[in-house]
């Protein structure tokens, strides 16, 4: 409720820290930041909120902040009868904000009549830092963080960084520079050897200032699954991350993103059902749960999922990208190809939608308009960063083995994180009668050699089950 910019980050960064508080308590189910910023300023009346969100009670406030000095006004009220269950205003210092985010989790839970374990009421005890000035940078690295665009992924390291300066314990800054770091791989805007070892040694850094952060837990869960292709060290970490915070969404998507690697389909559906109620208006847990029933192939209900997806918001670009997947399968060429050029077309003609508009139109028997995304991307790559996976990717297209092999086994070397789900990917089943595949397979620890020859259903119901 002020003018200035950075107010408004420390408002939203509020937001968040309250809901990372009250996710602590364990008998509170709580909606997590993606679906929540969506009502903010919202003119909706509470039990609208209430019903697309599917809870019981909604927590409102505002911020005031002047120099050192806040107000924070909150209250908690039941949506469907509207009636006020507690309020409080608070004026205090900046470094007792803390204090308050506690008191306000604590007071939450006694007006819901919903008793505190001891180990819940520890953690909400501990202060993050005491250092305000590295408080109010770990906030602005989240809001950039939060733009998942390079140059914002780069200015929240940056901010992360500068609040560790002033607080070199702060645990929480460096799960930020972890999960930026990951994030700039995971949207390849980096390549993977240069992100995923700096997001592994902030994560490690976190967990040895405090080893019950799940944040920190589901970070180092990602490096593992996706760039060390450690899967019981994965699923370790993944599970402790829940263990400690089941309201934490990231943990259930990522743990869902890392069972569907394996096979294990009806276990990554359940935790992105479970993400999804987390976050039911996150566009990447809806598109997530697309990719389970894809992978799974279970292609019309994929297809139902991306579509649905759309419908949130028709410029989200990955559900797009997606959605030619399973259309390919079924081999509705037309279809795939026109959510395809329209990928390319709303994602300034990114990297991987160029990628998989070529891999369509290879499929579909358009092997000129392959062979030109071919030569653009291989332009492209002269002077950006271009996955070798996705130059694969065409040539699996074109039905040309040998060079597939090729790009495949340099995206090995690049360590794409792609290739995490290889085994259960149906665009490579024209590949998994060759050696070569079994062999990739085997390197990553995704088969052995006894596997050697089995199906696609056998590597779904075999090795790692």
């Amino acid at each position: 409720m002020s003018q200035d910019a950075k107010d408004e980050i420390f408002a939203d960064g509020m937001t968040e820290e309250l809901i990372s508080a009250l996710s602590k308590i364990a008998d509170l189910r709580v909606i997590a930041r993606t679906s929540v910023m969506r009502y903010k300023d919202s003119k909706k009346p509470i039990g609208e909120i209430g019903k697309e969100l599917n809870v019981s009670s909604i927590l409102e406030g505002s911020v005031r902040k002047a120099g050192n000095k806040i107000r924070i006004a909150v209250q908690l009220a039941d949506p469907e009868t509207e009636e006020q269950l507690w309020s409080e205003k608070y004026d205090r210092d900046l470094e007792d904000i803390f204090a308050v985010q506690s008191e306000i989790a604590q007071k939450v839970a006694d007006a819901l009549e919903i008793e505190i374990k001891k180990a819940e009421k520890l953690s909400l005890g501990k202060k993050a830092t005491d250092n305000k000035e590295a408080y109010a940078l770990y906030l602005e690295g989240r809001h950039f963080l939060n733009t998942r665009t390079e140059e914002g992924l780069r200015k929240a390291i940056e901010r992360f960084e500068k609040a560790l300066e002033k607080d070199p314990q702060y645990a929480l800054a460096y799960t930020g520079v972890a999960d930026s770091y990951a994030v700039l791989a995971l949207l390849e805007f980096v390549p993977p050897k240069e992100a995923f070892p700096k997001a592994r040694t902030a994560a490690e850094k976190a967990l040895e200032i405090d080893n019950r952060l799940a944040e920190a837990h589901t970070s180092l869960g990602v490096v593992m699954f996706q760039y060390d292709w450690d899967w019981e060290g994965a699923e370790r970490e993944f599970k402790r991350a829940i263990e400690l915070n089941p309201s934490y969404a990231p943990a259930h998507q990522f743990y869902g993103d890392f069972l569907k690697s394996q096979g294990r389909f009806e276990e990554a559906l359940s935790e992105m059902s479970y993400a999804g109620a987390l976050d039911p208006l996150s566009l990447s847990i809806n598109t997530g749960i697309g990719h389970v029933l894809y992978l799974s192939r279970q292609y019309d209900r994929a297809i139902e999922q991306y579509r649905n997806t759309i419908k949130l918001n028709p410029n989200f670009v990955q559900a797009r990208l997606w959605f030619g997947r399973p259309y390919l399968q079924k081999r509705m060429y037309k279809e795939a190809i026109t959510e395809l050029a329209q990928a390319v077309r709303m994602s300034g003609e990114s990297t991987i939608s160029l990628a998989m508009l070529g891999h369509a139109n290879g499929t579909a028997g358009k092997r000129d308009e392959a062979k030109k995304i071919l030569e653009k991307l291989t332009e492209r790559s002269k002077h950006q960063y271009v996955p070798s996976y996705w130059i694969s990717m065409i040539h699996v297209g074109l039905g040309d083995k040998d060079q597939a092999f090729t790009w495949l086994e340099r995206a090995f070397q690049e360590r794409s994180s792609w290739l995490a789900w290889a085994r259960v990917e149906p665009r490579f089943d024209s590949l998994r009668s060759d050696k070569r595949f079994n062999s990739l397979l085997v390197e990553m620890r995704l088969a052995s050699q006894k596997d050697r020859g089995l199906g696609i259903q056998g590597w779904i119901k075999g090795p790692g089950k």
